[in-house]
């Protein structure tokens, strides 16, 4: 497919950058001082592409927030120490460990094992979570500034990962929460392409300076995280990058898509060639069915979560999980059921890692810490480590519902009734801004095991 073919094809970006608007509202109040009017359009911006990659995280970088050395490694820290990030402001060292509560109520801390030179690169690209423009002023090629929110962010979803990869996370020129909300507001636009040029660009820099192996020389596998906006910028790099036979293609272990729309055929009927109506043309979900099923790679997880009352369907109006087209539904990938080689639509626990106060920096005035905005309404437990282990608390299933409203598609999480504030339940975003943490043991271990099978293949 040419390229403007593929500018054409819906990708649901508005959809899933309104995921924000809901939180952006709850910035509004706490950012009073600040309007949305201040957010550029996409008609008056004059952005160009950066003129370097702006790297939060990237391994072998000077002071590395996210604690790797060029081939992975701890870059700080003694030998058998706890591994830890640090951040940018108050330069704190915070813990990935967590603590697990069993059904007695005795806990117990699991120690995070510090990564030792992984074969894998993980490329994240984080949600929505800047309030305003970052610049302020989004013209020329000034640049973005890596902030404590971009690394809380990053911990929270995906710092468990650098266990299995090196971790590289650019920081980028997103459409803000309060853009996205005076754009609904007023009716006007909100200009989603800045930052895609950046992940893309960021990319580049990736490909061409750092996916080669330092000691091997060969080409490193390589897994993309994104969730939300950061979904958004991903699903256009896929298709630009990856979604045809590309040696960025080759290097693919899978990219796990979280908080969006991946729209596909729902099987019903035969898909037309090309397929407009849905994400992606080559690129197809991570399936097996059975245990005996060689993990699958090269492959997308998909979900958006949601704790809806007695397995209903999420609203007509709901974000995610709606399709745009008949005949086709929004991808729900359980990575439970792929590390069991289960049903796609079978019932298993979730292992579930929550933040910590301790990890978002939280303070009295604001538990939540450097996420008080987009973890609004979570009770985060206060625990002397940076995640608390749920892993005998959710299970997870992915269900297709067809109503008068067309076909809803999501994973239903159930069991965490004292884990989620109470409007989750009817929440049109659902379980959005957890929706990496419900299951975040499970993608981890999917990941470790997708990242043995690629290079098996090699």
């Amino acid at each position: 497919m040419n390229a403007p073919e593929r500018a054409t094809r819906p990708t649901n970006r508005t959809r899933v950058i309104a995921a924000s608007v809901a939180l952006a509202l709850v910035g509004i109040a706490l950012a009073s001082t600040q309007t949305a009017s201040a957010s550029p359009s996409a008609s008056s911006s004059t952005a160009m592409p950066l003129a370097s990659t702006v790297w939060l995280c990237r391994p072998g970088a000077i002071a590395n927030p996210c604690n790797q050395d060029i081939a992975g490694s701890p870059q700080r820290g003694a030998a058998g120490a706890p591994f830890t990030a640090r951040y940018l402001g108050s330069g704190e060292d915070v813990t990935l460990d967590a603590t697990r509560t069993s059904a007695t109520g005795a806990t117990s801390v699991e120690s995070f094992p510090a990564p030792a030179a992984p074969a894998a690169d993980c490329f994240f690209v984080y949600p929505t979570v800047d309030l305003t423009p970052n610049p302020l002023l989004q013209i020329g090629s000034i640049p973005p500034v890596p902030s404590d929110t971009h690394l809380a962010v990053a911990l929270t979803q995906a710092a468990r990962f650098s266990g299995m990869c090196r971790m590289f996370i650019p920081v980028y020129r997103q459409a803000p929460l309060l853009s996205v909300a005076g754009g609904v507001l007023t009716g006007s636009s909100v200009d989603y392409t800045i930052g895609a040029m950046d992940v893309e660009d960021a990319w580049t820099d990736y490909w061409e300076h750092f996916n080669t192996d330092p000691i091997t020389h060969e080409r490193r596998g390589v897994l993309l995280l994104g969730h939300s906006q950061g979904t958004a910028n991903l699903v256009t790099l896929l298709q630009q990058r990856f979604d045809d036979d590309t040696a960025e293609r080759d290097q693919l272990i899978a990219a796990y898509l979280l908080g969006g729309n991946v729209q596909i055929v729902d099987g019903s009927a035969p898909a037309p060639t090309p397929d407009p109506a849905s994400t992606f043309q080559d690129l197809a979900p991570c399936e097996r069915p059975a245990a005996s099923t060689p993990m699958p790679i090269g492959c997308i997880v998909a979900y958006s979560g949601f704790a809806s009352p007695d397995g209903q369907a999420p609203a007509p109006d709901a974000v995610f999980s709606r399709n745009t087209a008949p005949g086709h539904r929004i991808l729900c990938v359980n990575p439970s059921a792929l590390l069991a080689g289960s049903a796609a639509d079978a019932t298993l626990p979730l292992d579930a890692y929550m933040p910590t106060n301790k990890l978002l920096e939280g303070t009295i005035v604001l538990p939540n810490g450097h996420l008080s905005v987009v973890l609004s309404g979570f009770t985060l437990q206060n625990a002397p480590t940076g995640f608390v282990r749920l892993a005998d608390t959710l299970t997870g299933q992915c269900r297709v519902q067809a109503d008068e409203a067309g076909t809803a598609s999501w994973l239903q999480v159930s069991g965490g009734g004292s884990v989620f504030p109470s409007s989750s339940s009817t929440s049109g975003l659902g379980l959005h801004v957890v929706d990496y943490n419900v299951a975040l043991g499970d993608l981890v271990q999917l990941a470790a095991l997708q990242s043995l099978r690629w290079k098996a293949t090699r």
